[in-house]
């Protein structure tokens, strides 16, 4: 390709075909553009995305450690309750 565009530049007069070929390499190149800049773009949506999941997750893992810490609690106190109910219904058995 190198070494037609060479040629081109020499020529005083360019060809029908040589003109054909060189719209045809400026419109390859436009699409390649193209495809270039919307590949650019999609990475960009994807980084982003990416971005926004690890956020996500970082968050719902602090959500669970409080829950199961509530939770734990919540167990606690039912524990006790269960160990005071207990012992409340053995006294009065006695």
């Amino acid at each position: 390709m190198k070494e037609k565009i060479e040629r081109l530049k020499k020529l005083t007069y360019i060809p029908q075909k040589e003109i054909a070929w060189l719209i045809e390499q400026a419109e390859q190149t436009v699409k390649q553009q193209e495809i270039i800049e919307e590949n650019k773009r999609q990475q960009e949506v994807t980084v982003h995305q990416f971005r926004q999941a690890q956020k996500d997750i970082q968050h719902l893992s602090g959500d669970r450690k409080r829950y199961k810490q509530a939770l734990e609690k919540i167990i606690t106190n039912l524990s006790f309750a269960i160990t005071v109910a207990q012992n409340e219904l053995e006294g009065d058995a006695e």
